[in-house]
């Protein structure tokens, strides 16, 4: 089983690497928190009728609550996925405020859980998102190591007790590259993680001729040749940009105000930042893809 750290939301991985369980830990009596964070992220990707199938199961369920490190596996809704597996990791909100978040050792447990659940049903891949958020949770570089570690713990103790399992990877998702590469860091040999394959150079590169600027002087030693002008580096979004506004940034709404600076996610172009209004009204948007694209705002 290979245990790849991934720079994405778990739910925005690309079709390459479509998996067949997504795993998610929230509340025991499967409710979401209305707040910016993870559960809003979910809610958004999985579209509306998110909590009405939690609410479904919360009232199969004895005393309508899910015992901490219980599971039950949902259907997928617009994930990309066959199915979402839910884990009770901490209490219900408690008249508005929400419970601390799980401790390392619930987390750990909740990894290995997931993935004999997941190995049951013949899963060949798997992702986490990361696991564990809430009031005073553990850092998110830290999760991120406790659930490679946990992960690769698991397959250690099925190989010893030789149990065989399905599961071909295991990708641990956060939207922030630098933290997935701290993770890295922080796991060293210790663990076996998967570098994401790199896409193959070119096979020019390294072997293009260089020509000579057209009308450049020589000198009668071979002088130097006169240099291009720099061209202009377009701007782009950074991966920490993408990555937080696809957590926490609202759907684009044409009845919205938009500010200069301002993020949103539209559905055709994604992450897109606010560059400039226009003395017609229109804002001028940069998109992830490189694109700066004119729509309206303020216009119900």
């Amino acid at each position: 089983m290979d245990v790849q750290l991934i720079a994405s939301s778990v739910f925005d991985l690309p079709s390459s690497q479509r998996v067949d369980a997504i795993v998610y830990d929230g509340t025991t009596d499967l409710r979401t928190w209305p707040g910016p964070g993870p559960d809003r992220e979910l809610a958004e990707h999985y579209g509306g009728e998110l909590q009405s199938q939690l609410d479904r199961e919360r009232a199969r369920l004895d005393d309508g609550e899910l015992p901490i490190g219980e599971m039950l596996r949902l259907h997928r809704g617009k994930l990309h996925c066959d199915f979402l597996l839910w884990i009770a990791s901490r209490p219900p909100e408690d008249a508005g405020i929400r419970a601390p978040a799980p401790k390392a050792e619930i987390i750990t447990k909740a990894v290995k859980d997931a993935l004999a659940f997941v190995a049951e049903r013949h899963v060949k891949r798997v992702a986490f998102a990361t696991l564990g958020d809430g009031p005073d949770a553990v850092e998110d570089v830290q999760r991120l190591v406790l659930i490679a570690r946990a992960a690769n713990a698991f397959y250690d103790e099925r190989f010893a007790s030789g149990q065989p399992t399905p599961i071909e990877e295991c990708l641990i998702c956060h939207p922030y590259s630098s933290r997935i590469g701290a993770a890295r860091r922080s796991l060293g040999r210790a663990v076996k993680v998967v570098q994401e394959p790199k896409p193959a150079a070119s096979a020019s590169t390294g072997t293009t001729r260089r020509r000579r600027v057209a009308g450049a002087s020589k000198s009668a030693t071979g002088g130097s040749k006169r240099k291009a002008p720099a061209r202009k580096v377009a701007p782009k979004l950074s991966e920490d940009e993408v990555g937080r506004a696809r957590a926490t940034a609202e759907s684009y709404d044409r009845a919205r105000t938009y500010a200069v600076g301002d993020y949103f996610r539209h559905s055709k172009f994604g992450v897109g930042r606010v560059e400039e209004i226009t003395p017609e009204g229109f804002i001028m948007v940069l998109f992830e893809g490189g694109d700066t694209r004119r729509l309206l705002h303020a216009r119900p």
